[in-house]
């Protein structure tokens, strides 16, 4: 029983990773979100909400073509343990083998700890959106004097942008959370139950 649940919640931590994580808000407006996927090598998709203020379509690629919202190893790691204990859970259910039935517990526990970790460090978006920022105001001051006061308007709406804009996880990543905690419980049940048998 424990081993069909520890596959359907495996299965159903792989299935999350297509979900969005991670939203960009900027004055509580939702400007783009990543999945799992996506957050892994800094890909993203914008709202439709944004796509409707703007009117092009076009927009949507350019997230993912023009500048990458940042490299995100810890959520790479994850997704390979997840793969992983998805395979052993598999081994465990249809043939029975102990080894592969530690390594269905051992490596969620592994992808929830990596998880954890980098929502505690923080997803990369947000520092690659601030740097992309004032790189393009540093570019702009670079640009010359003439335009003093619209530019220093333009610096100011930038920085007044960058306080307002927001990377929070999204509900679909802490149910990822929930996915991953359900194995590292029974791993740490059974790890209980061995201790006070010994």
């Amino acid at each position: 029983m424990f081993k069909k649940i520890k596959l359907g919640s495996t299965l159903a931590a792989l299935i999350i990773f297509a979900f969005p994580w991670v939203e960009m808000q900027c004055s509580e407006r939702v400007m783009v979100t990543q999945s799992g996927f996506q957050v892994i090598h800094g890909d993203g998709s914008v709202s439709e909400e944004m796509e409707a203020m703007e009117g092009d379509s076009s927009s949507k690629e350019s997230v993912s073509s023009d500048k990458s919202l940042g490299f995100a190893p810890l959520v790479a790691l994850a997704l390979i343990a997840v793969i992983g204990a998805l395979v052993f859970s598999f081994i465990a259910v249809f043939r029975g083998s102990e080894r592969a039935d530690m390594l269905s517990s051992v490596l969620p526990a592994a992808a929830l700890l990596l998880l954890v970790t980098q929502l505690m460090v923080g997803f990369p978006a947000k520092k690659n959106l601030m740097k992309t920022m004032s790189e393009g105001t540093s570019e702009e001051q670079a640009g010359g004097n003439e335009f003093g006061t619209a530019m220093d308007e333009s610096m100011a709406a930038t920085a007044a942008m960058m306080m307002n804009i927001r990377v929070k996880a999204t509900p679909a990543f802490y149910l990822e959370l929930l996915a991953l905690g359900i194995p590292t419980l029974l791993l740490v049940n059974g790890l209980i139950d061995k201790y006070k048998k010994g």
